[in-house]
């Protein structure tokens, strides 16, 4: 029997946005709420949210669904309490098309020293940079899920041949190759490019740590659209002044916002954005499409899409 869902609770901005585009096709109302720890858990029965850390959900007994409005669940999981009977979803790969295109931008600005032509432009300064040729290089995409095919069409259209890196070397058509994440190490100094689009899980945390960024290429430009925590800053710091990398884009950070005296804010070659890859106008609304057919799964007590494994984290 079909039990319906007669509202949402909807955590932070993004949620919020995405809960009412759901709530138009549902025909329910969304409850907004502004921290987690202001939820009242007795009366859940659907949740959406990015942000979702608090001590415990004993006390969620209603609680049908948590519908993440991101891709990663690490401000979610391990959610201590939650009942085994809540389905966990995310929003992986609405935002693939975002993600790669930025991933590709910033790769382009470093590539061609837009930056520095910037800074040139800035101080009146006719000085010539020297632009990197993408076309025939190498590219090893960190993580073969929809963000990291997405870039790898993309990057396979400038011309480059990409590599992708996940966690089997399962064979997959985006890419001209695929091999396992064991072989990360090896493969780093036979690429010009690294894109890194991997979950935030206990397996990547520390991913590309100082061993790794010293076996990059010289002159390799790395990506980071994943998470701050998958790689090293201070390595990467150290790499950039020595000028042993030609260049980095970090989307992401360890502690996000970035504090102003943060060194990653003045290190050479770097380009920092402020963890906005993800975001078009449009991407409220397909969240809220997911978290819609999600709703009516729960409804009717089918399998939701885009399921959380709570063990894995992703």
């Amino acid at each position: 029997m079909s039990i319906p869902v007669r509202s949402i609770h909807a955590v932070g901005r993004v949620a919020i946005g995405a809960a009412e585009a759901a709530a138009d096709l549902l025909g329910v109302d969304v409850i907004p709420i502004r921290r987690a720890t202001d939820l009242p858990l007795a009366e859940l029965d659907v949740l959406v949210g990015v942000a979702l850390e608090r001590a415990g959900w004993a006390e969620a007994t209603r609680l049908r669904l948590v519908q993440l409005a991101g891709s990663g669940a690490e401000r979610f999981l391990p959610a201590h309490g939650l009942p085994d009977a809540v389905e966990v979803a995310n929003a992986r790969g609405v935002a693939a098309p975002e993600m790669a295109e930025f991933a590709v931008a910033a790769l382009l600005a470093l590539a061609k020293r837009l930056p520095q032509a910037w800074e040139n432009q800035r101080a009146h300064q006719w000085r010539r940079t020297e632009p990197q040729l993408l076309a025939g290089a190498r590219a090893l995409v960190v993580g073969a899920g929809p963000v990291g095919r997405q870039t790898a069409l993309r990057l396979r259209a400038l011309g480059m041949t990409v590599t992708g890196v996940r966690r089997s070397a399962t064979p997959c058509a985006d890419f001209d190759d695929v091999v396992s994440a064991d072989e990360l190490s090896d493969r780093l100094p036979t690429a010009a490019v690294v894109v890194i689009a991997v979950a935030s899980t206990g397996d990547t945390k520390g991913m590309f740590d100082r061993e790794r960024l010293a076996r990059c290429a010289p002159g390799c430009l790395i990506v980071n659209v994943a998470r701050g925590d998958v790689l090293d800053e201070k390595a990467l710091v150290e790499s950039l002044e020595a000028g042993r990398l030609g260049g980095a884009a970090l989307d992401v950070v360890v502690n996000e916002p970035l504090p102003a005296g943060d060194p990653l804010w003045t290190t050479p070659g770097l380009l920092v954005t402020p963890h906005v890859s993800w975001y078009s106008p449009d991407y409220l609304r397909r969240v809220g499409v997911v978290l819609a057919e999600n709703v009516r799964r729960v409804e009717r007590g089918e399998p939701v899409r885009n399921r959380v494994d709570r063990g894995r984290g992703y």
